[in-house]
């Protein structure tokens, strides 16, 4: 396996359930988290860069000023 092509993050509990979730039951066949969250990512970048790069109004901390 090469490792340098893998790189690992941090999920909240809540976060981590629901991706085993999806990656169980989401699909025709259980697939791994990882080909699960390389899907979605795809997905989401997908329509970012179809909608012509847009910021996306998320702020997972209101209360933090630029």
């Amino acid at each position: 396996m090469n490792t340098g092509k893998l790189k690992s993050i941090a999920l909240n509990a809540e976060t981590y359930k629901r991706l085993r979730e999806m990656s169980d039951k989401c699909f025709l066949i259980p697939i791994s988290m990882a080909k699960t969250s390389e899907f979605l990512i795809k997905r989401a970048c997908n329509n970012w860069k179809d909608t012509g790069w847009k910021e996306v109004e998320f702020n997972p901390y209101p209360d933090f000023k630029k």
